[in-house]
């Protein structure tokens, strides 16, 4: 059967009888979607988000392929076929396009069971589309089957339409509301592009079938408005490869949306008529053509400053993970090494101490001196390996705690009475105060308590060239804290030394003028000490030259 009152096309969809409209929307949105489409897809093939893309594109360009063709063909037969191709791609369009977010918000695929549901949903297009349940006749005066159209199985596939706009807009919701700054963003453009496509394609379809069938409109050429969509979904997706590389694509898909803008402003030739429109045309398509070739320039010279970004990250993680191979390989190499050496450092100070206390005979006055310097340079070295153990067993975590609890004030005032002689050794007076309203009572483990204070009174002697040093022990009862406060008159610090001292081998700047000795180890370790009984350290000075005060703080126990 032919309709006889239309002409026969020429090469299937030419025909002077075609709305103008016709090919301008057609042609240009299908070859957009294949084309970009195509690229993403042959750009990365394993990329489950590609090929969805893909998918959609091709649907897509089936649904408007079989619109073009029933605008412009006669046979009746051949239409009728048509017909069940409406169905069928606008239902996997639907399907597909919730499937292609829920992929691009979760990066990952779907489960068994939303499978199946959505095979349930496609399932009953499949089955009836060939049926008089999707049409039943058709009508040869207007060469189309508007009149015939099953009433249900229109509606159930258009519902589908509008079940995957809400179900796409929930999922975009509860992606978003989770999502860090940059995803958001990549939301907010796939979103906006896929709901404005799906809304203009399956909302103005509907509303002009509804017409047409109620013979409100002569034909339903204003559903070809509707194909726009397309394009500014596949912009919104463009922006997404060049701004975000959200389908691992390089240069492909923004080279295809120039040239799909080029041939959409060239099919303008297919209904001009007059020297002026030709001539506008012209001229957009110059200044497209111009301005496209400047747009891939530009997204190439972006995609390789990000690609160089990229390698140079890559780079520093790989030179962070072997700088942290070799600090641990140093940690092991200082551990091991200082357990080797204390063995025979312990030895020299041992023996050198019973010949300095006569156990092997008189010592010559000549050799006093010099087994003196031998006792105190052998426990220097000791006192140096400790901190390296220290320093090795806390980066390990293997620093173990034996917690009890103990009277603060008493320990720190016996340690006052023990460096009370190497003071004064060094003309300084070491003075104690203390003003406690409680017990003093702290748990903590006491050997590492007594250490800690033992370094910052030392260090405080050290650094004390004359003058003294107050050792202040006070609480705070009400917020269940005792502190420890070292006071000097020594060298001081700038803030520049306050806000790095507590590092590993940081050093006053002026502090080997005064101490050579110091291995810039002992207010890190004691630090993580205190941090890991509940306390904190910290450094305070009015400047170089004006002494110091470091207070040692605990928890009370009440």
């Amino acid at each position: 059967m032919i309709c006889y009152l239309f002409e026969e096309p020429s090469f299937l969809i030419f025909t002077a009888e075609a709305p103008e409209l016709l090919y301008y929307s057609h042609i240009p949105a299908t070859v957009l979607a294949l084309l970009i489409g195509f690229f993403v897809y042959f750009s990365n093939r394993k990329h489950l988000l590609n090929k969805l893309l893909l998918l959609i594109s091709l649907c897509f360009s089936a649904w408007t392929t079989a619109s073009l063709l029933a605008w412009t063909n006669t046979n009746a037969d051949f239409l009728a076929a048509l017909w069940s191709i409406f169905a069928i791609s606008a239902t996997f369009l639907s399907i597909l396009s919730v499937y292609f977010i829920y992929v691009f918000l979760e990066k990952r695929d779907i489960g068994f069971k939303t499978k199946i549901v959505f095979l349930v949903l496609i399932l009953p297009v499949l089955l009836f589309s060939h049926t008089d349940l999707n049409i039943s006749g058709f009508n040869l005066a207007n060469c189309d089957a508007f009149d015939h159209e099953g009433l249900y199985f229109k509606a159930y596939y258009t519902t589908l339409g509008f079940i995957s706009m809400a179900w796409i807009l929930a999922l975009l919701i509860r992606g978003y509301k989770k999502a860090g700054s940059s995803m958001k963003k990549q939301i907010l453009l796939i979103g906006s592009g896929m709901e404005f496509f799906l809304i203009s394609f399956i909302t103005t379809t509907f509303i002009v079938t509804y017409l047409v069938n109620n013979g409100l409109l002569p034909d339903s050429r204003l559903e070809m408005y509707s194909l726009f969509g397309m394009v500014i979904f596949m912009t919104m997706v463009s922006i997404l490869i060049v701004k975000f590389n959200t389908f691992r694509v390089g240069m492909v898909a923004s080279q295809a949306l120039v040239l799909a803008l080029i041939i959409l402003v060239a099919s303008q030739y297919t209904y001009t008529s007059t020297k002026t429109t030709v001539g506008l045309t012209t001229i957009s398509l110059l200044l497209t053509t111009v301005i496209g070739f400047l747009l891939i320039r530009s997204v190439k010279k972006e995609i390789k400053q990000r690609e160089k970004i990229e390698s140079l990250a890559s780079t520093l993680e790989i030179a962070n993970v072997r700088l942290q191979q070799m600090d641990k390989l140093k940690s092991e190499f200082v551990s091991i090494a200082s357990h080797q050496l204390r063995s025979p450092i312990t030895a020299i100070s041992g023996y050198a101490s019973l010949m300095s206390e006569g156990s092997y005979g008189e010592v010559p006055s000549k050799m006093k001196e010099p087994i003196e310097r031998i006792v105190q340079s052998a426990r220097m070295m000791a006192t140096s390996i400790e901190d390296y153990l220290n320093v090795s067993r806390i980066e390990a975590g293997n620093m173990k705690y034996n917690f009890a609890d103990f009277n603060l004030n008493d320990e720190v005032e016996h340690i006052c009475d023990d460096l009370r002689a190497e003071a004064l050794k060094r003309s300084l007076v070491l003075l104690f105060r203390k003003r406690v309203d409680g017990q003093g009572i702290v748990n903590g483990d006491i050997g590492k308590v007594q250490q800690i204070i033992h370094n910052l009174i030392n260090n405080s002697i050290k650094y004390t060239q004359k003058g003294a040093i107050t050792v202040y022990v006070h609480d705070d009862i009400k917020n269940k804290r005792v502190f420890v406060d070292i006071l000097d008159t020594g060298i001081g610090m700038s803030a520049e030394t306050i806000a790095g001292i507590f590092q590993k081998f940081e050093r006053g700047d002026k502090a080997n003028t005064v101490n050579v000795t110091g291995t810039g180890l002992g207010l890190y370790v004691a630090q993580k000490m205190t941090q890991a009984m509940g306390g904190t350290i910290s450094a305070h000075s009015d400047g170089e030259g004006q002494g110091s005060r470091f207070t040692l703080q605990l928890p009370l126990v009440m």
